[in-house]
């Protein structure tokens, strides 16, 4: 456990899992870890894997600038994050989101941390990976499994950021090409992309999650992930799309390429 986070200067729950937290953030920590273990336990019988090894580290913004993190991008937009670099695996939780994630409501809240748990999941499961993908081939998978968890645990109706995505309305309008500026298949991240441009591409994938939660149920993605997690030096774009439309069924070919964001 790095030391440079001031970890003896936090509470501690032992049950169902480790969770650190700051004494005024009980309430917090206990409703993460009750939202943590219900998500679990879907997961679980949907993925046929068991929970993975994780604490979960609730963190107050003066200690922020001590988080462990890989990546520069994990803490300057402060959300909650998994990273591996403790033993074992923390979910790194901010008390406070950056204001470019608009209202914080409880669902948008828990579709965060719905996200990050999707990732352990996936990481835990024992197929490979495919070595080089299409950024969305993986993306796609974590968005559509939190979705479907705040849809079934928290009652939300379609996409969970209403409000982030009407600032962006602009980003779901079609050019004359009749794709979007910016589309699911096409985005891929650089050094310089910008926070707003990779938030335009998750409520992409948010928007993309939404119409296939509500076009076909969730066992599609054990069919894709039968498909996917194969070993592989490498998968295009096209590949993985015509992996996804054997999944939905040889039908859904047209009703996927319509959709002016994918």
């Amino acid at each position: 456990m790095p030391m440079l986070f001031p970890y003896d200067r936090y509470e501690t729950l032992t049950e169902p899992f480790t969770v650190y937290y700051p004494a005024s953030e009980e309430t917090l920590a206990r409703m993460v870890a009750e939202k943590m273990q219900k998500a679990g336990k879907l997961l679980s019988q949907l993925l046929q894997i068991e929970l993975p090894d994780f604490e979960v580290l609730i963190v107050d913004m003066e200690d922020w600038p001590l988080v462990p993190h890989s990546e520069t991008e994990e803490v300057d937009s402060p959300h909650p994050y998994m990273t591996d670099l403790t033993t074992p695996p923390t979910l790194v939780v901010p008390t406070e989101l950056d204001v470019i994630f608009g209202e914080v409501t409880p669902e948008k809240f828990a579709f965060m941390l719905y996200h990050e748990l999707t990732v352990a999941y996936l990481e835990e499961d024992s197929r490979p990976w495919p070595e080089v993908t299409p950024l969305w081939a993986d993306e796609w998978q974590f968005k559509y499994i939190a979705l479907w968890l705040t849809q079934q645990l928290d009652g939300v109706k379609g996409v969970v950021n209403k409000d982030v995505r009407e600032q962006y309305e602009e980003a779901f309008e079609p050019e004359a090409d009749g794709k979007t500026p910016v589309t699911v298949r096409g985005f891929d991240w650089y050094e310089d992309t910008t926070p707003e441009e990779y938030l335009t591409y998750e409520l992409l994938l948010e928007q993309f999650a939404a119409d296939l939660l509500e076009h076909q149920d969730i066992s599609l993605i054990t069919r894709f992930l039968s498909r996917y997690r194969i070993e592989r030096e490498e998968l295009l774009s096209d590949q993985v799309t015509k992996m996804l439309v054997e999944s939905l069924d040889p039908q859904s070919e047209e009703w996927l390429e319509g959709l002016v964001y994918f």
